[in-house]
């Protein structure tokens, strides 16, 4: 590697490693039933999977399915079946459906570190590797909810290390286990069916001659990942995926459509010339080339992360602006043939980086934190090496006193500046983004809405019925009886807008039944809350009413 340093004895390499996962479990834990509220999605998951428990079936009736309808987006099933043993264990709760996830960011932290230790034999920087994700804010947002994507990077990290473990002992084995990680996360997240197959092709690629000698064993791995992908590509074809995709992906944005029109009207005749060059497809071209390197923007990385509240926390971006001088240092040291000797570690890395925005560029909202969130691995190891050569640098010019603690303090105050925006500014800035309040709202209703002949609920929120399924464990085989989507908008999106005494829309106070408890958000309503929920940071979140 970079230059070779003292050898750490393996009672202290296991040591630092303990500590370093149990501080990445520490965070990821605390609070996480409560910090932050359930998301619908969330929700989604929970419920789906207690009507399974129950009745096995899902929300909409159907048996055990490889994609889950829930509100039109067809979310893929692996996670589900992830959580089910948990909510089957721990009932149906925020922390049931966390836990798995949580667990498997363990696993990816843990694996990070095999993974570098393997391709660079060396033990100081596989552990800057693993300290550096576990207290990475990329990292650990998604590993705080009931969030596929990070589940699914799990996948593709310990796929990985069993890729090149397979080159050096028992190739079958490993290799058929590097086939069977990348397959099972096509099963738990969408954006993964793009970046996982593009990443295992890389990788046959920078061992083409080694998996050439080792053919006759290699094909019968592959025709058996082969078989267990055409469930979930079958599924998702004939469950609605395609027109999901057609929802959120790049062509779901008009823009291009529209500019290329506007540019063509300019011209006083119309002719072949002018078609062909602002031509809608050139102009969706330069809209993905923009979208993808706008996940190289500094901005995003840096200053500000994602525009998406429920993927950022205030005044943060995706890394640590104290890591920026070592990313560029690490790119440096990457790139530079003499300092790495490993080419598979130089190679990984960084067709890694390139490929992770590939899936999250081909929608209309990119940058995204979420879809792109598989840059965490590669950035994650590339300031690493910076911090390694940095660490280096100062213990030959004899500087180690003096700027290890400068190093130990900033990073120590921005983990802190971190973790203090994510657990009381984050809930007070973007209280609607996670939906506060309705875990104390459901019950609330519950125990009054037999006096009433109907519930009105503001659709202000995304997605209510399902938090209110959720929260209040409504029946499934009721459910299963009265669910009835709504047509879907332009992102491919649907709704519930009733169920049971439960009717979720925009509140009209003139056209609401007479014996009504009404909740409205900021909604003008002619009469006087008897109740009002508020956000963490202390603004309405729901005025309960009584129409007479």
């Amino acid at each position: 590697m970079v230059s070779q340093p003292s050898m750490l004895t393996k009672i202290h390499k296991n040591i630092l490693l303990i500590l370093i996962l149990i501080a990445a479990i520490s965070i990821r834990f605390f609070q996480i039933g409560t910090t932050p509220a359930l998301n619908p999605d969330e929700a989604a998951i929970g419920y789906n999977v207690y009507s399974l428990i129950q009745t096995g079936k899902d929300e909409h009736g159907v048996s055990w399915p490889l994609h889950f309808k829930s509100f039109g987006d067809f979310k893929p099933g692996g996670y589900f079946y992830l959580v089910l043993p948990f909510v089957k264990l721990l009932g149906l709760t925020p922390l049931a459906v966390r836990l798995p996830n949580l667990i498997l960011s363990i696993l990816t932290i843990y694996f990070l570190y095999k993974l570098v230790l393997l391709l660079s034999k060396n033990n100081k920087l596989a552990l800057i590797s693993a300290a550096v994700l576990a207290f990475s804010p990329w990292h650990i947002h998604f590993s705080r909810g009931g969030w596929e994507s990070s589940s699914a990077l799990s996948f593709l990290v310990i796929g990985t290390y069993f890729f090149f473990k397979s080159i050096e002992k028992r190739f079958l084995l490993n290799f058929s286990l590097f086939i069977c990680f990348f397959v099972l996360s096509l099963y738990i997240y969408h954006s993964v069916r793009i970046v996982a197959p593009v990443l295992a092709l890389s990788l046959f690629v920078f061992q083409f001659n080694f998996i050439k000698s080792k053919l006759p064993q290699v094909v019968l791995p592959i025709i058996l990942g082969a078989i267990l992908a055409i469930p979930v590509l079958t599924s998702f074809l004939h469950s609605g995926g395609a027109a999901r995709f057609g929802g959120v992906g790049i062509t779901a944005d008009q823009g291009p459509i529209n500019r290329a029109n506007e540019l063509i009207n300019q011209h006083a005749n119309v002719k072949l010339i002018n078609r062909i060059i602002h031509n809608k497809r050139v102009l969706y071209l330069i809209s993905w080339g923009e979208k993808y390197t706008s996940h190289f923007n500094p901005n995003f990385l840096f200053i500000n992360g994602d525009e998406v509240p429920r993927s950022k926390v205030p005044e943060m971006g995706q890394l640590y602006i104290l890591e920026l001088p070592f990313l560029l240092l690490g790119i440096v040291i990457i790139l530079n043939s003499r300092l790495i000797k490993n080419k598979n570690f130089t190679k990984l890395f960084l067709s890694w980086l390139l490929i992770a925005p590939l899936a999250s560029s081909l929608t209309f909202q990119a940058p995204s934190a979420l879809r792109a969130l598989p840059m965490v691995i590669p950035l994650s190891v590339l300031v690493s090496l910076g911090i390694y050569q940095f660490l280096e640098i100062i213990k030959t010019y004899k500087l180690k006193t003096i700027l290890l603690p400068i190093l130990v303090i900033f990073y120590i105050y921005n983990i802190a500046f971190y973790l203090d925006s994510y657990f009381l500014h984050y809930a007070k800035r973007y209280p609607f983004a996670w939906q506060y309040g309705f875990d104390q709202l459901v019950p609330y209703i519950e125990q009054n809405k037999s006096n009433f002949n109907q519930v009105y609920i503001t659709d202000k929120y995304d997605q209510p019925y399902i938090l209110f399924l959720f929260f209040s464990k409504y029946p499934p085989e009721l459910i299963q009886k009265e669910i009835k989507l709504s047509t879907p908008d332009q992102f491919g999106f649907s709704t519930v807008r009733h169920y049971d005494k439960y009717n979720f829309e925009k509140i009209d106070w003139n056209n609401i039944s007479s014996n009504s408890l009404v909740v409205a958000s900021d909604e003008q309503v002619s009469a006087s809350p008897i109740k009002t929920i508020n956000f963490p940071n202390g603004q309405p979140a729901f005025n309960i009413y009584i129409k007479q």
